[in-house]
Parts: structure tokens; sequence; C-alpha cells
């Protein structure tokens, strides 16, 4: 029941995130490697990640916005197509 419930609930959140899903995912993944940058520039103590690691969160999420932006793209003209 309680599954039933979570699905239930992660379906209609999916739903209205509809279109925006792969835009969140790419502007959380820049930040998180800003935020590793932040961390090795002043020692924050925040995470432990290379250089390596936060420009690799950050290259990823600009990845996924591009490949977000032309899926958007390709659906909005197989809609108009009928």
């Amino acid at each position: 029941m309680k599954f039933l419930f979570l699905g239930q609930v992660l379906s209609f959140i999916g739903r209205k995130l509809d279109g925006y899903k792969t835009l969140i995912g790419g502007i959380g993944l820049i930040l998180m490697g800003i935020v590793g940058l932040i961390n090795l520039t002043f020692d924050m103590g925040w995470v432990e990640w290379s250089l390596e690691i936060s420009l690799g969160f950050i290259t990823t999420g600009f990845a996924a916005l591009g490949i977000g932006g032309k899926i958007e793209k390709l659906t909005r003209v197989e809609k108009e197509r009928g």
C-alpha cells in the first residue's frame, strides 16, 4: 500500500515537471561542480572532490542541457507534424 501511494506521488511530480526535469538535472550538476570548485578554492570542508571531478560535473551538466534542448526540439517538431 505504501509503495502504491509513493508511486502515485512520484508519478504526479513527474507529470508536473515534464519538460523541466532535464533542465533541473543539468543545472543541479553545474551547481554541484561549482560547489566543488568553491570548496577547493576556500577549503571549506564541504566535499572531498578533486578539480577533475568538479569540472566533470560542470561539463556533464552542460551536456545534459544541450541534449535536453535537442530532445525538446525534436518532440515539438513531432507534435507539429501530427
